[in-house]
């Protein structure tokens, strides 16, 4: 009896070992993250802050570890009560949040607008950022990160990517919509901006890695470890003699301690807004938030959202026009999403039209439909006939046309699905929707976006600075059309003699140099004007990455290749003719997928 027990004593002691061993326990080795001091500066920064705060709200990063501290003045919009929603809802999440704002003023006494700099602002801001290096001290923190409420930390991993280079001030390289970006890569002997072909280099990643400079400013982050970094001051000593100016007083601090800056640029990390001049404005700088919002959608991810921020639902607009049409293959979904979203931001009221996909075009159909190819077509620069992708590009336009015509509107806005938009866009369109009116002229299409081939055979509309007649032209990419526009695009019959649709336009407007094809179409009296600057450009041009067409790169013609002899049915004929004796033969053979 003794002897069994025994054995089970044993074998308990033997599985709760198991038991301890295989248990997750705490590695006693394991370091805790450094805390983050984290200043934030708002000033008329309502439109910025929903996506500042998203970002930094993203930041993969334990929030527990981070101490953020801002300071709000001087504010003529919503900056206040939006501070105030997110501090309150927000606050918990962080090891501690200190606010204070101050709306008793909201413009400094010799200011010329929202965005001048008298000396009264520098000074006021070099306080506070020598009061936020101050607090950070005082809290013991291990680093500051120093962000402007203008700048998007857009890739998640940015907090802990800058603690781990382990550098004493290292700026993590943001883009922006023009060449700005937050550090320089020359500066003079007295520490003032100086043009360097390096710079272009780095931004443009030719240069890459961990990069010593002169200057970073706008976003960085400072080891506040180090003994020396208790020499860096925004107040400026007494033996300073430059401007005014709290980026350049820090830098030197920085370049009279010896501590050397640092841009990292060998990932995309977010961007920042180009600052806006004297003479802009608060609408426009909230329209140039929108467009970066956009840019950034062409080859990233979307900019977040502050999940605590609430904001207003968009008042939606068509900005006069009956319609506006956005253009897009069902099975582009990407293309959708990103011009969804990308309309919205623009607060464009539209309608999607689903794209005729020529893929799904087959001969009979066409034939059905009374579709064949101008006598006598091919294409100028690739030397060919037509795709079935441009034929669905011109149908897509062509439905477009009879669907306004049938329901009376009068003003149609086109859009194709792959345009990215210039800055401004929706003050630049409500400009231009009245400018006909305005100069008292007869129109029927103005193009938004083209590619112009010889800008010299152009010439301004008398009386206009945005309007202009347009020669031989490419791309269909956005143009607005009026009822009268389309009545005649579509009274020529062009299913029976068709070309792609941006050869059909300057056919139509007589400017096409091809005076075989003009013969096909009469009259050709389409009022034509281009708006200039362009509204509208393609997200990626021919050669780039990410560039693809699915009116050029997809399949001939083949019903008219039978009595034809290009190069392109030749070798069409040839791949059929092999398909066939594979298939006589028996080969598994791989055969070319259709496009």
């Amino acid at each position: 009896m003794f002897r069994v027990l025994y054995v089970v004593f044993i074998f308990l002691i033997f599985q709760s070992d198991i038991l301890i061993k295989s248990a997750e326990l705490p590695d006693p080795t394991e370091v805790l993250w450094p805390t983050i001091f984290i200043p934030i500066l708002v000033r008329n920064k309502a439109h910025t802050l929903p996506t500042f705060f998203g970002c930094l709200e993203n930041q993969d990063y334990p929030k527990d570890r981070i101490s953020i501290w801002i300071r709000s003045d001087h504010n003529e919009d919503n900056s206040t009560e939006m501070l105030k929603e997110w501090v309150s809802r927000a606050q918990h999440l962080y090891h501690v949040v200190d606010y204070k704002y101050d709306d008793s003023v909201s413009k400094y006494q010799d200011e010329a607008g929202p965005f001048d700099w008298p000396e009264e602002r520098f000074t006021h801001i070099i306080n506070l950022r020598q009061a936020a290096l101050e607090e950070a001290r005082r809290q013991w923190a291990q680093y500051m990160f120093a962000i402007d409420a203008d700048n998007f930390l857009e890739n998640k991993e940015t907090l802990k990517i800058l603690v781990s280079a382990k550098k004493p001030m290292i700026a993590p390289m943001l883009e922006s919509t023009t060449m700005y970006s937050n550090f320089w890569a020359g500066t003079t002997e007295h520490g003032y901006y100086r043009r360097t072909p390096e710079y272009s280099e780095m931004l443009e990643r030719n240069i890459s890695g961990i990069i010593q400079v002169p200057m970073i400013h706008s976003t960085y982050m400072i080891d506040l470890q180090l003994q020396v970094s208790l020499q860096l001051q925004y107040s400026p000593p007494p033996e300073y003699e430059g401007d005014i100016d709290d980026m350049l007083i820090f830098a030197y601090s920085a370049r009279k301690a010896k501590i050397p800056m640092y841009i990292m640029n060998a990932a995309f990390f977010g961007s920042l807004s180009t600052p806006a001049g004297v003479q802009n404005t608060l609408e426009e700088d909230e329209q140039q938030m929108i467009f970066q919002r956009i840019e950034v959608m062409v080859e990233n991810e979307p900019m977040p959202l502050s999940a605590h921020i609430t904001l207003p639902p968009k008042q939606l607009s068509k900005f006069g026009a009956d319609e506006i049409y956005m253009i897009n293959l069902k099975r582009r979904p990407k293309r959708r999403q990103r011009m969804v979203r990308s309309l919205h931001e623009l607060s464009l009221n539209y309608t999607i039209f689903n794209a005729v996909d020529g893929k799904l075009l087959t001969d009979e159909k066409l034939k059905e439909m009374g579709i064949d190819m101008m006598e006598g077509y091919k294409d100028p620069f690739h030397e060919r006939i037509l795709t079935k992708g441009e034929i669905g590009c011109f149908l897509s336009h062509y439905n477009i046309w009879v669907d306004m015509i049938e329901k009376g509107y009068e003003t149609v806005i086109v859009l194709e699905d792959d345009v990215r938009f210039e800055a401004f866009f929706t003050m630049k369109l409500k400009k231009l929707l009245n400018e006909p009116q305005k100069l008292d002229i007869a129109w029927e299409l103005i193009y938004l976006g083209r590619k112009i081939l010889n800008h010299r055979l152009e010439s301004w509309v008398s009386g206009s600075d945005m309007l202009l007649w347009p020669s031989y032209s490419y791309w269909t990419l956005g143009y607005i059309i009026n009822q009268s526009g389309a009545r005649k695009l579509v009274e020529q019959n062009p299913l029976g003699k068709m070309v792609p649709v941006d050869e059909y336009l300057p056919i139509m407007f007589d400017q096409h140099p091809e005076e075989s094809w003009k013969e096909h179409f009469s009259p050709r009296d389409l009022i034509t004007y281009s708006v200039q600057p362009l509204l509208v450009y393609p997200t990626h041009y021919y050669g780039e990455p990410n560039y693809f067409s699915d009116t050029e790169a997809s399949k001939l013609w083949e019903s008219v290749c039978e009595n034809h002899d290009s190069l392109e049915c030749l070798e069409l004929k040839n791949k059929q003719m092999g398909e066939k004796s594979l298939e006589k033969e028996g080969t598994d053979q791989h055969i070319h997928p259709e496009l």
